[in-house]
């Protein structure tokens, strides 16, 4: 096995301290064969190896591999030779410096000079893994200088664990920080050439020094012109020369701009573990903080973001990032608006940042397919939809993330993770309709799975449909194979859930025996009809302030529909039981589409083009964030960018860039309050639809004596005094003219005589 040290390799620089257990450097073997005889030690597998003129030489002809080992691989060392190409059968021909090395059955590590070592490919790592296997070179260089014939050089190998520079002359050209490792030995190679090595000399490097690891916990506080960046020591202080742990004696900072890695900052110390930057230019900046240590080594860094002096829009950025990770693409997000985190499903792993887009902690370990995002504010809790189709079973995830606070956390078998298994969505996956007696499993092209279903993707919470206030349910979108051959799959299937009593269904996610704990029945399920679409809702999101639901989907591919990429229903639409077109007469509660949008002649289905099947996520006010998915260097990435509702046809969505883009003047929206009693406790809302949110106050006539009205929430309440009819008009103000007014009549009835009946 291999060891990886940490550190940065100072080429013709001796380290000073020890390893394999020795206080410093040390020669564990020097030849410069003046014996005349080949070394004790020293074994040839193949080709001519004679000590000659007090030099060994090595031949090899007709492409022969000519071999020869000695010594030991230590974990680290430096080899040093002197060679001579004495005759070659062409410029290409190469000698090997073996690293790791098994003679007799050649394999392991080597490190190929050729003769002309100003080729392309003059200086090679090869590697060669088993006896079974081939030498491939991974890494390649060429040299500025060709060792031709008749020309003595020095070449130097220094091995520290899987890490590896090749110097010729004392210049080095090829490093590798992979080096295969295998307990091997020490070893020269020669082919279809005869080469005269000297002066062979081994030294066991001591350990070098290693750097700590990044700082943790990294915190950003900024305003117009400062950012202040803190954090905890690092995990790791590194080592001493000799292996010793180190201790972390000071930090250094950096900034840069965001996006950008920590190369070619000017880095200055930090005192204690935070550290302000002060006179910054508006814009989007990387705080860097690395840990130094007793060995005088400086660590990994470690980075966050920060917008000093860039306006938010409602506490909001404009855009953020969710990292770029090696998983799935993303799935959905969710917003914790009052705790100020971002929640992004990568497939198969969930990942916390901040607001800044600083990640605060991921959850891995799903095998199975999770899907959209939601954040239950009543609990606090993040609810995702998770499937294994293989094992027929599909669940809501809940998450505890007030718990996630670092990277690499784990969702099964702790609670971290709890699920609840969804058997309404089975009964239609798996739903056998041909009759024939076999489930066809998870494939699009068969006539099994009722109304195509794939599962689930989208989930949101929210009113139940026909409702724009009252208990919030969740509500889980089934996904929708596009099979393009049924006419029963053209409908969004919408279920609900009253998750108030889901505790006792709760269960760890094991995903070596799915458990189907959880309800059998639904609060209601519903269907929109859309037209085909590929894989169903991906992303649903309930929107307060519009009072509706938004349907983000992959586009269908049946001509016959328009094949929208977005889909809207109102929420105080209500369902109406009706036939379920294409099903063969199936009735069910079905939920028109909103109103607006584009309009598809042939089948009046009404959506919008718009992206929004891997994120969409109301903010408040019209607000939105809209997620893309994309790659950086192999890895999926989630970019989120702000955008205000506008409605329009060609653009239902504007990218914001100033908050009073969203300055709207009041609409009054609450209804006529109700008649009160006297002595009786009586409350009425008043609503107002407003940017900046607005206030309420009496602007003419008297309220009913009793009664006060709070200006912030807009409540009327208290016990009416007196009966009779009370006349006032209350107003909607937040700054954006015109105002909003709304006359009042409260018919206050008198108190009853003795005692009050209800019925």
């Amino acid at each position: 096995m291999s060891l990886a040290v940490a550190g940065t390799l100072l080429v013709g620089v001796t380290p000073a301290a020890a390893v394999d257990g020795d206080p410093a450097d040390a020669v564990v073997l020097t030849e410069d064969f003046s014996s005349g005889q080949l070394p004790a030690g020293w074994t040839s597998h193949l080709g001519t190896w004679q000590v000659r003129d007090g030099r060994l030489h090595g031949s090899s002809v007709s492409g022969q591999r000519a071999r020869i080992t000695f010594g030991t691989s230590h974990e680290n060392y430096r080899l040093d030779a002197t060679v001579d190409f004495l005759q070659v059968t062409d410029p290409s021909r190469w000698l090997n410096l073996a690293a790791d090395f098994h003679g007799a059955e050649d394999y392991g590590s080597v490190f190929v000079v050729r003769s002309n070592t100003t080729l392309s490919n003059g200086l090679e790592y090869a590697v060669r893994t088993s006896v079974a296997g081939s030498y491939t070179s991974p890494t390649v260089a060429a040299a500025g200088v060709a060792l031709g014939t008749d020309s003595t050089h020095a070449l130097s190998l220094e091995v520290r664990g899987a890490r590896a520079t090749l110097s010729i002359d004392g210049v080095p050209y090829l490093s590798t920080n992979d080096l295969f490792r295998s307990n091997g030995t020490l070893g020269l190679v020669v082919n279809n050439a005869t080469v005269a090595f000297d002066d062979i000399r081994v030294t066991r490097l001591a350990r070098e020094a290693t750097g700590p690891g990044e700082p943790t916990g990294l915190r950003v506080a900024y305003d117009d012109t400062r950012a202040t960046l803190s954090w905890q020591p690092p995990a790791e202080p590194g080592t001493t020369a000799g292996g010793a742990a180190a201790t972390v004696t000071g930090y250094q900072v950096a900034a840069g701009p965001a996006g950008t890695g920590p190369a070619g900052l000017t880095w200055t110390p930090a005192a204690g573990t935070s550290h302000t930057f002060a006179g910054l230019a508006p814009g989007a900046y990387t705080l860097w903080v690395r840990a130094v240590n007793s060995a005088g080594r400086a660590g990994e860094p470690a980075g966050a973001n920060a917008s000093p002096g860039v306006p938010r829009i409602k506490g909001f950025h404009q855009n953020v990032s969710g990292g770029a990770w090696p998983a799935g693409h993303v799935q959905g997000i969710a917003v914790d608006q009052e705790n100020g985190f971002i929640y992004y499903s990568f497939t198969n792993l969930l990942v916390k940042t901040d607001r800044d887009g600083n990640v605060v902690g991921t959850v891995g370990g799903f095998t199975g397919h999770l899907g959209d995002l939601d954040f239950n504010e009543t609990d606090g809790r993040v609810y995702g939809s998770l499937e294994y189709k293989a094992q027929n079973a599909f669940y809501i995830a809940i998450v505890d993330v007030d718990a996630i606070d670092r990277i690499g956390m784990q969702a099964q078998n702790s609670a971290l993770v709890t699920t609840v298994h969804l058997a309404e969505v089975v009964a239609d996956f798996t739903a056998d309709l041909d009759g024939n007696g076999v489930f066809d499993g998870n494939t699009g092209d068969t006539p099994d799975h009722r109304y195509g279903s794939s599962g689930i993707d989208g989930v949101s919470f929210g009113p139940r449909f026909g409702e724009t206030g009252g208990t919030r349910y969740l509500t889980v979108a089934y996904g929708v194979y596009a099979n393009l051959t049924r006419t029963d799959n053209d409908h969004q299937v919408l279920v609900q859930y009253d998750v108030r009593d889901w505790a006792g269904y709760e269960q760890p996610l094991v995903e070596a025996a799915p458990h189907r704990s959880g309800p059998t029945e639904v609060s209601g399920k519903y269907f929109v009809r859309t037209g085909n679409t590929t894989y169903g809702v991906q992303n649903l999101a309930y929107d307060d302030f519009l009072q509706r639901w938004f349907l983000g989907v992959y586009a269908g591919a049946k001509p016959e529909f328009p094949n929208y990429t977005l889909f809207a229903v109102d929420a105080a639409t209500r369902p109406v039981r009706g036939e379920l077109i294409g099903t063969g007469g199936e009735q069910g509660l079905l939920v028109p589409l909103a109103t607006d949008g584009l309009t598809h002649p042939a089948t009046g289905i009404r959506g919008w083009f718009q992206k929004a099947d891997v994120g969409i996520e109301s903010l408040g006010d019209g607000l939105f964030y809209l997620a893309r998915n994309g790659t950086r260097n192999g890895q999926q990435t989630a970019d989120l960018t702000l955008y205000r509702w506008t409605g329009a046809a060609d653009a239902p969505f504007a990218a914001v860039s100033r908050e009073s883009e969203l300055y709207r003047a009041p609409v009054m929206t609450s209804a006529a309050p109700p008649a009160a009693k006297a002595g009786r406790t009586y409350s009425h809302t008043f609503t107002a639809s407003a940017f900046p949110k607005a206030t309420f106050t009496v602007v003419a006539g008297a309220l009913p004596a009793g009664l006060t009205l709070d200006s912030a929430t807009g409540v009327l309440s208290g016990v009416p005094v007196r009966p009779g009819r009370a006349a006032f008009t209350v107003a909607a103000a937040n700054g954006v003219d015109p105002g909003a007014t709304q006359a009042v009549v409260i018919m206050i009835a008198p108190a009853r005589q003795g005692p009050d009946k209800e019925h």
